[in-house]
């Protein structure tokens, strides 16, 4: 595997091959393939044959989030950007993108819940921060390719860049699944009625999400762009400034995002049954392939466009 990381199909474990898990007395180096054939996860004990190639591995080599990004620049290497549990989790994963690898492997929500302090979010999940922190500070050290840096970019490339990484093939996508499950639901809704739910949850995920990116590619991703480029703020609805809409497209990010949740629920956390056909099997993957790629599709807007955003809008009146 190009990366060296497997994820827990079940609980989003990451095996790194270079960190080697220590817990279990295995040194860093040891490839995932030659870990003994009962080898299972340290978190919740599931069978080596639930693990799948970390999934960032389809993104482009700049956004491989598992992949640990090239150390900063000496003129930004300072202590802002060292780790640390007062820190917001969204801001931790805009500073160095490969942190959100580990984070995701402790189900910590750095997308939507993005502003929530590390040591509030581990205090959610029932873990102690001290772990995490010192798994984000190994992160930290390693030799890192190169990447933008999208908290400095110009916001018109950022803009382009989320429509072209995510909104483009996630349209496709969306078709593609939902005709898979569709078929999956089809086939297998009498032994699987869970199935029949998923069918009908994606599809309502699919219907929205579709209106939510043309929402933004029509009115108000050419606002950002506009402000940024002429440097005057832009008048939305009846008087209201780009607040009004960002604050829209957050809410329907965190439906989105319960959306996800239900479809992790319903299909324990995207475990094929023991009767599982290729075709359900590939439904499982895709789903959580979908749930991966919109933790950083978000993430992107939440916690780096959006606010970039908002600092350039001067306050406007709005309509009483």
């Amino acid at each position: 595997m190009t990366n060296g990381k497997s994820i827990c199909t079940v609980c989003n474990y990451v095996y790194d091959e270079s960190l080697g898990e220590p817990r279990q007395g295995i040194p860093s180096a040891l490839k995932f393939d030659h870990l003994s054939a009962d080898w299972r996860c340290p978190e919740c004990n599931s069978a080596k044959d639930m693990f799948q190639p970390c999934s960032c591995v389809s993104l482009p080599t700049y956004e491989q989030t598992c992949v640990v990004h090239r150390k900063e620049q000496k003129n930004s290497n300072n202590d802002s950007l060292t780790a640390s549990k007062a820190t917001p989790v969204g801001q931790l994963v805009a500073q160095r993108p490969a942190r959100a690898c580990i984070l995701e492997s402790y189900g910590i929500d750095y997308c939507c819940g993005g502003k929530t302090t590390l040591e509030d979010a581990c205090l959610k999940r029932g873990i102690r921060v001290e772990d995490v922190l010192e798994k984000l500070f190994v992160a930290d050290q390693k030799e890192e390719p190169s990447s933008i840096d999208w908290t400095q970019a110009k916001l018109k490339d950022l803009v382009e860049h989320i429509v072209s990484t995510y909104h483009d093939p996630l349209r496709k996508e969306l078709s593609r699944v939902a005709l898979l499950s569709e078929k999956v639901a089809r086939v297998h809704g009498d032994n699987h009625p869970e199935m029949v739910k998923v069918k009908d949850v994606f599809n309502r995920f699919k219907a929205q999400l579709e209106l939510h990116m043309q929402k933004e590619e029509m009115v108000l991703f050419p606002g950002i762009v506009s402000t940024e480029t002429t440097g005057n703020p832009q008048i939305f609805g009846c008087g209201g400034g780009i607040e009004h809409p960002i604050e829209v497209m957050g809410q329907e990010h965190d439906e989105a995002g319960e959306a996800l949740c239900t479809l992790r629920q319903l299909t324990k956390d995207y475990t094929p049954p023991e009767d599982a056909c290729g075709s359900f099997k590939v439904l499982l993957f895709s789903l959580m392939q979908i749930e991966s790629e919109m933790h950083q599709h978000v993430h992107k807007e939440n916690n780096i466009l959006f606010p970039r955003a908002l600092a350039l809008q001067k306050p406007t009146a709005s309509c009483r």
